[in-house]
């Protein structure tokens, strides 16, 4: 991996992928990774960006809030 993200060429051949990878959680945010993957296997990194995630609790924390939840008595 280089460390400077290199330029896409204009066109991509058929059988290229573009591939994000999770790098962890970041000031709250979650870390990407992102590179385009050619068909020769030479990889193409791309900037890493800090994505927003839509809530603070994961979703295996805000399923077990709701079972806790519906077995609690009225």
């Amino acid at each position: 991996m280089s460390a400077q993200p290199n330029k896409l060429p204009s066109r991509l051949p058929a059988g290229s992928k573009y591939v994000l990878e999770s790098g962890g959680k970041m000031q709250g945010s979650l870390l990407v990774n992102r590179y385009v993957e050619l068909p020769n296997g030479r990889r193409v990194e791309l900037a890493s960006r800090l994505v927003a995630t839509c809530g603070s609790e994961s979703i295996d924390a805000k399923a077990a809030s709701r079972a806790r939840k519906a077995k609690a008595p009225v």
